[in-house]
């Protein structure tokens, strides 16, 4: 039976939400609050008002809503052949495999081989173990310790959990498992510091270094020398390094990937999010030939697999945007529309007490909000401002560092003006809002 308000019942309500408690969020939504239909970068609930996503999702929402080249070739997947089996001996369908040959024609030099799972996290999770079983196939078999960085987030699996570096996971969910290590963010932007904590740790026993080419939390690119002296380190110390592009990948940071901001190539990549423009659930790992070959014999198969990986429709979905994001220019109408809002921001905002600047990484726009002694902004704050601009009619996304607009690469300049307005009106009314 469809939900209505007169059926709503927070007692009997049976679906348990995200990250926040259901009981919280059902104190200020009813039926009339979702989301029912989505219209380019706009969402309608079941009241008939609209919202401008000005978050694409999550980040992964990167053309928009009712693309119907993306609907129909999901469409037409399914009903030709909507599942075969990858784990053991199945040939993958020819969409998969198309998919494989349309991911390594953009991706960065050297990555030439694809598997694939259905989340970020699990793309996290099978670069760590694959990083691992390479060195043993090679004989390595110390080389077991994932190096990752403070602060960095790469996923809620388990092992994916243990390589990012928030304590709170750990905290929450601990005790992790052995074999993780996480270094402070770089202070010294030509990458100097690098050697030495490395060589600290010890060469010999590290397996993998898993970074963020752009941190997804605050928007912040990794110094440029500091991925190059990654790259030159891992290259020298049998060491494999991987790029987290769950989230930067597919435009969002003003290049396909994060990684051709530097021009540094991993040694694995891992992508998800904008695979498929938030269509279907689908999850990437990219490696090079060298990685490949050590798993291609009776004794040293990747012996790690799950029943949707490579899921036809989802790669349908992932073919169909990657053909878009190619032929329509959508990465540099991200750079236009991360540079127009940025300065529209700026200046809207420029005397307003709480802003305390903006900056734009592609079509990543992250606006800092402070307090009035100059601290960032509350959590709680923060999401009083996310309430606020939803009731004017705008989705905005916030991070513990920052408030961002993260829009989809197809949002015209129109709607970006309008995002910069309602924003902008939302903070120059916050702190009454807040304090009282």
């Amino acid at each position: 039976m469809a939900m209505t308000p007169s059926t709503w019942d927070r007692e009997t309500y049976p679906l348990w939400h995200g990250t926040l408690p259901t009981s919280a969020i059902l104190e200020q939504s009813g039926t009339k609050d979702f989301w029912v239909k989505g219209e380019g970068s706009w969402l309608i609930d079941a009241s008939g008002n609209r919202a401008l996503d000005a978050r694409a999702g999550v980040g992964n929402m990167m053309l928009g809503y009712g693309r119907n080249d993306v609907v129909e070739a999901m469409c037409r997947q399914a009903h030709e052949l909507p599942y075969v089996c990858m784990v053991r001996w199945e040939l993958a369908a020819p969409v998969v495999v198309e998919l494989a040959q349309a991911l390594t024609a953009i991706a960065p030099a050297g990555l030439s081989r694809v598997r694939f799972c259905h989340t970020g996290g699990a793309a996290v999770e099978n670069a760590i173990l694959m990083a691992r079983s390479y060195h043993r196939n090679q004989g390595r078999r110390d080389k077991r310790l994932i190096v990752g960085l403070r602060d960095s987030y790469h996923g809620s699996p388990m092992a994916a959990m243990a390589a990012s570096g928030q304590r709170i996971m750990h905290w929450l969910f601990g005790p992790m498992p052995d074999g993780f290590c996480h270094l402070p963010e770089p202070t010294d932007e030509s990458g100097a510091e690098l050697a030495a904590q490395l060589d600290a740790l010890g060469p010999e026993r590290i397996a993998a270094m898993i970074l963020e080419p752009v941190k997804g939390r605050n928007g912040q690119p990794l110094p440029a020398a500091y991925l190059r002296a990654a790259r030159e380190y891992c290259t020298e110390n049998d060491i494999l390094l991987i790029f987290d592009e769950a989230f930067t990948g597919f435009g969002r940071m003003g290049e396909m990937f994060a990684a051709d901001i530097s021009g540094v190539s991993p040694d694995v990549m891992c992508l998800a999010k904008g695979i498929t423009a938030g269509y279907a659930a689908l999850g990437a790992v990219l490696a090079t030939d060298r990685i490949y070959q050590a798993f291609d014999t009776s004794s040293t198969v990747f012996a790690h697999a799950s029943t949707t990986d490579g899921h036809p429709v989802a790669c349908a979905a992932a073919l169909a945007a990657i053909r878009a994001y190619t032929s329509e220019d959508l990465v540099a109408n991200g750079r236009a529309l991360g540079r127009l809002l940025c300065d529209r921001l700026d200046d809207l905002l420029g005397k307003a007490p709480t802003f305390g600047g903006v900056r734009a990484v592609g079509a990543y726009v992250a606006i800092d909000l402070v307090e009035d002694d100059g601290s960032p902004l509350s959590m709680q704050d923060r999401r009083h401002l996310e309430t606020a601009c939803r009731r004017q009619g705008l989705l905005v996304h916030y991070t513990p560092d920052t408030v961002v607009l993260m829009p989809p690469l197809t949002m015209t300049t129109q709607e970006a003006e309008f995002a910069a307005q309602r924003f902008a009106s939302v903070v120059a009314d916050l702190r009454p809002a807040v304090r009282h």
